[in-house]
């Protein structure tokens, strides 16, 4: 079995994303593959299809930073849409444009999130299962992975302690972000069929 795990560059304005440096603290495991996504429409899509074809992954989680947030948020379903209030990286504000023309206007995870959710919060980490994983850059990516047939899950974590917004602005440690993707990873290769068997 093998997972792919993924991550968003800084953005914003920002010189740091916790869910880079989550990928990069992962703990080295046999399945996993680890790949950092530029936080553009185009540029992740494209990276991440590479990602795909070279490993062949039997799943994936995708990971991004929610700031305002106060708990990990596994998210539901990707929607068929790209529209924010700030631009990506590479300077495109999107505005309503669909993520893959042509496509349905939304597409699902085939993991059962709830007992993945109560697995997480079982260890003492605030977790929930959220419907939608927005409408920027990581939401697009996520449309991406699902239209592509490998099963997945994006996974929203809060800011930590570094870049959060202001001492009073709601986060989570890392270490906790860390220990909440360890118990997924665990859920997925429960509950994934290996297609090298």
């Amino acid at each position: 079995m093998r997972i792919l795990v993924t991550a968003f560059e800084p953005f914003g304005g920002k010189e740091y994303n916790p869910s880079a440096e989550l990928l990069e603290t992962l703990e080295t495991c046999e399945d996993v593959v680890g790949c950092l996504l530029p936080t553009s429409y185009r540029g992740a899509a494209e990276k991440l299809n590479k990602a795909l074809a070279e490993y062949k992954p039997d799943a994936a989680v995708l990971t991004g930073v929610a700031g305002g947030r106060s708990e990990i948020c596994l998210e539901f379903c990707a929607l068929n849409i790209k529209d924010a209030g700030i631009p990506d990286n590479d300077g495109e504000l999107a505005s309503g444009q669909s993520v893959i023309p042509g496509e349905r206007n939304a597409l699902f995870t085939p993991f059962d999130l709830g007992p993945a959710s109560q697995r997480i919060r079982a260890e003492g980490i605030p977790c929930r299962v959220s419907y939608h994983a927005g409408t920027y850059v990581c939401n697009s990516t996520y449309f991406h992975l699902l239209s592509s047939g490998t099963p997945g899950v994006f996974m929203h974590i809060p800011d930590d302690e570094r870049s959060r917004q202001g001492e009073t602005a709601p986060c989570l440690s890392l270490s906790d972000s860390r220990r909440a993707l360890s118990l997924l990873l665990e859920y997925l290769r429960e509950n994934t069929h290996d297609r090298n068997v």
